[in-house]
């Protein structure tokens, strides 16, 4: 598999939470993370426990998705579901906050909830979508996330189009090149991974992942 100037097993992640996949499905989505030797993973917090079951050996970094797509969890569950994904095995949590804190001008309380996610010890990705939020809304929940000391982010959370290039570049100047980011949504082609890569996304998650890999083999 040639890299086409990116080590694509490393920066596309494989997105695997749809509740309606059947075992068989499950097992195949599996099998092609294997197959094309994909290193990390996001999925639901069921969904650990099969992952262990089915990647068996297989060594990937698996991020459990908390809060998600709703942003509908209680700060006061959140370090027990954070200890639940430590032992079922996940490497890290993609959270979405409660956006709402920041609408009403609670800068403080949307701050703690993010802290209190990021105290339980495992590496936190703040899930944002632009599409969807105000832009004051949208920088401030960055600059308080990056205040709190978080690196990783994702924009997008799967539901809608892709992302736009001048949107990234405006957001790459606000998060920082030294900072990880990662995009979700609407990626479903050789093309625009690379496009956004060129335009310097540190990664990419995707559920069509097979596809895109595909097209990477006849490239």
């Amino acid at each position: 598999m040639p890299n086409i100037k990116y080590e694509l097993n490393e920066k596309i992640h494989a997105i695997i939470i749809n509740p309606y996949l059947t075992w068989e499905d499950f097992c195949a989505n599996c099998n092609l993370v294997k197959k094309y030797n994909i290193k990390n993973i996001s999925t639901s917090l069921n969904n650990l426990a099969y992952l262990k079951n089915c990647l068996d050996s297989y060594s990937a970094n698996i991020n459990a998705l908390i809060s998600y797509p709703l942003a509908d969890i209680p700060v006061s569950f959140i370090e027990e579901l954070v200890c639940f994904a430590k032992d079922e095995g996940a490497n890290g949590i993609e959270y979405i906050p409660n956006f709402i804190n920041l609408s009403k001008g609670n800068l403080e309380t949307f701050a703690a909830e993010i802290e209190k996610v990021k105290l339980t010890g495992l590496p936190v990705s703040i899930i944002i979508n632009k599409s969807k939020l105000k832009e004051e809304v949208f920088f401030n929940a960055i600059e308080i996330s990056l205040e709190l000391g978080i690196r990783n982010f994702q924009l997008g959370d799967g539901f809608g189009p892709l992302i736009k290039s001048n949107d990234v570049a405006e957001i790459l100047k606000t998060i920082g090149s030294q900072n990880q980011i990662k995009v979700v949504g609407g990626i479903k082609k050789l093309a625009q991974v690379i496009d956004l890569f060129d335009n310097g996304i540190s990664s990419v998650g995707t559920s069509n992942f097979c596809e895109i890999f595909q097209e990477v083999k006849v490239f």
